[in-house]
């Protein structure tokens, strides 16, 4: 502790800057904004004489190419510091290199040299998409050969694909990208990249082929020639910026510690923008990531990172991705927009297209902003985990089966909590996905084998499947959530497809709001494969809405023997059914108030008439709305207890990204 200390205290400043340093200045020279060393290779040479405490500094303004390399640890109390000095925006660190010295190649393709492979092209600052076949949606194969090739009874050979890459929905969840090794006739070989198979109905298509090029912004890399190829139609491509990032990973950190980055832009990178492997206490706080060709930040067993005040925007295939091994991490305040956005852009398997996947013991996600991904929003496991405090909207735009927020244990671990989130607009991709074109979409999704999760405070609405659902999972307590139009409000479902799978038992359901904005959505549905649903746990003290109607309502559904036998049932015969919900309310009020704050400071809310809550308390004037909460208010003329119904739905969504009000007439 003495020598880091004392080490701390003789730390040195080193100034950089691309605009007007020089490599050729000293050691000396460089301690001085005046005389500051210009080049990230400058850097990375230097780098391992850095000592605990020591700081480098880019001048603010300025555009660095290439990549660090950090290759010194710092100290406990003395990391390494790089940052920024002077004034203006961020420094950055750009992956990015322009093409130019166009040459027309044939029917509105050129290409222009590129020595090294982008993931990506951005054309006056717009990502686009790698040229494929068909130009949108997904072409269907009818059977499969295992996991080797497809068959496509309406595809030819007369465009030969062999060499091209096919982008295979294997299922809801799963997007695989694989080589063709061979084309005959309708059937697609390729050489197997996870160990997914293909289901039978669904969706490809193919890219990586200088063939699919037609559609302005298409682009195909020929690593033989190395040359981009680009569509550009009868447009000059001279007259626009287009670029490519040439530079893998932006920040490569690989068994070193204690480094700090802050008030840094990083853009550009093929692979990912930040590649910590085996590092500890690695800080990022106050930067700006953006267009990353796979993840934002990868992390693999690096315990205690923090990430926190950053935005990161364009990542094609992750915001954040940190392992099991990285215990002790905190993800806090960050902004992650536009995630996973492009089918086939993305890695292969389940765990991509996502903002933010997380599995360390004792891991804080909090008060994050996630707007626009692919997949599900977070995806966290580990022991005494929890996510509080996140606003969540517009997820599984890409693929589906998934969620706002995810908890799915392959390993068991336990004590993980979902507090105080708000989750909007999970809309679902169905897309090749199928014959059937449901919308596939969970707010909260608690899936096989998991156990131990307490979800409290959360407000979830419109999502097109169900709000809250806990599938094949156990000892899951749910209580003080208000669960607003969504597809099914609360959704309960045991088909133990795998051996291995948890039954539902032991489950705490208390104290919720689940409302419904017409009598085709369901306040609950519960299915078993056995009659066991009596066994799933304690449901009782909820308040269930749905708008007044002649219509017969449904309760459970309940699969016995693997045959459906849909059930419904008014309040007083679930109760008689099920023995649960005997302290449970429900209303049919013709209006419904419903309002949220999703910010980091109170919100006052202005009644116009005067409201009632499920318990029957009088509301009016004005109302402080707390951090990340909800409320359901009903017109006091209208008990809160009306007649002995329960509802249930399925049904699509009314959107609206701030308040609603649920009548029998919507009113937006």
């Amino acid at each position: 502790m003495l020598l880091t200390l004392s080490s701390s205290a003789n730390a040195t400043i080193y100034y950089f800057s691309s605009s007007t340093g020089d490599d050729n200045h000293n050691i000396l020279e460089a301690r001085n904004p005046a005389t500051p060393w210009k080049s990230l290779n400058k850097l990375n040479k230097i780098f391992t004489n850095l000592s605990s405490g020591d700081s480098v500094l880019f001048k603010r303004g300025d555009v660095f190419y290439g990549a660090i390399t950090v290759s010194r640890s710092g100290g406990v109390f003395a990391p390494i510091y790089l940052g920024a000095y002077g004034k203006g925006k961020n420094p950055e660190v750009s992956g990015f290199s322009t093409l130019n010295n166009w040459k027309a190649v044939k029917n509105g393709i050129y290409e222009s040299a590129c020595t090294s492979a982008g993931t990506s092209l951005v054309i006056n600052g717009i990502q686009k998409a790698m040229g494929r076949y068909p130009n949108t949606g997904y072409l269907t194969f009818e059977s499969h050969n295992e996991n080797n090739s497809i068959t496509d009874n309406e595809l030819t050979g007369t465009i030969n694909w062999t060499g091209a890459e096919a982008v295979i929905r294997k299922n809801r969840w799963i997007i695989d990208k694989s080589t063709i090794t061979n084309h005959t006739g309708s059937t697609l070989t390729y050489a197997a990249g996870t160990k997914s198979a293909p289901t039978n109905g669904y969706g490809y298509f193919i890219q990586k082929s200088a063939k699919t090029l037609d559609q302005f912004g298409e682009w195909f890399y020929d690593e033989d020639r190395k040359a981009m190829m680009v569509y550009f139609g009868n447009k000059n491509p001279n007259g626009f910026s287009v670029t490519t990032p040439t530079v893998s990973n932006l920040v490569d950190i690989k068994r070193f510690n204690y480094v700090t980055f802050e008030n840094l832009t990083f853009t550009g990178a093929g692979n990912n923008s930040f590649n910590i492997v085996q590092s500890k206490k690695i800080t990022i706080k106050n930067c700006n990531i953006n267009m990353t060709g796979a993840e934002a930040i990868f992390a693999n067993y690096s315990p205690y990172i923090t990430v926190e005040n950053c935005k990161i925007n364009h990542s094609l295939s992750s915001g954040l991705n940190f392992d099991a091994g990285c215990i002790n991490s905190i993800i806090s305040n960050n902004r992650i927009n536009n995630t996973g956005l492009i089918a086939g852009a993305g890695k292969s398997g389940s765990g991509t297209y996502e903002a933010i996947t997380s599995f360390g013991d004792n891991t804080v996600i909090e008060k994050n902003v996630i707007d626009s991904v692919g997949y599900n929003g977070i995806y966290f496991g580990g022991n005494s985990s929890y996510v509080k405090n996140n606003y969540i909207t517009y997820f599984c735009l890409t693929k589906d089966d998934g969620a706002g927020i995810y908890v799915g244990d392959w390993s068991k671990t336990s004590n993980k909590k979902i507090i105080d989130n708000i989750v909007l607009h999970g809309v679902g991709n169905a897309m090749g996905g199928g014959r059937y074109p449901s919308m596939q979409a969970e707010g909260i999704y608690i899936d096989d084998n998991s156990e131990s999760v307490v979800i409290t405070g959360n407000t979830v609405a419109l999502c097109s499947n169900n709000g809250i659902k806990v599938h094949n999972a156990k000892e899951i307590s749910i209580y003080n959530n208000n669960v607003v139009n969504n597809g099914v409000q609360l959704r309960l479902e045991q088909d133990h497809y795998m051996a291995t799978s948890s039954f539902i038992r032991n489950n705490q359901i208390k104290n919720n709001n689940f409302l419904s904005t017409t009598n085709a959505q369901a306040t609950i549905k519960l299915s078993t494969h056995q009659d066991d649903i009596k066994d799933f746990g304690q449901i009782d003290s909820n308040f269930y809405y749905q708008p007044a109607t002649k219509a017969a309502s449904i309760v459970a559904a309940t699969v016995k023997n693997g045959k459906t036998n849909q059930e419904s049932y008014n309040l007083s015969n679930w109760r008689s059914f099920s023995g649960k919900d005997r302290s449970s309310t429900e209303s049919d009020a013709e209006a419904v108030l419903f309002e949220y704050n999703a910010s980091n400071t109170a919100k006052v809310v202005t009644l116009k008439n005067k409201y009632v809550d499920a318990q029957n308390r009088v509301y009016s004037g004005k109302i402080n709305l707390d951090s990340y909460s909800s409320i359901v208010l009903m017109l006091a003329d209208k008990p809160a207890v009306k007649s002995d119904r329960l509802a249930v739905i399925r049904r699509s969504l009314i959107y609206n990204k701030n308040k609603y009000w649920v009548s029998n007439q919507v009113k937006l």
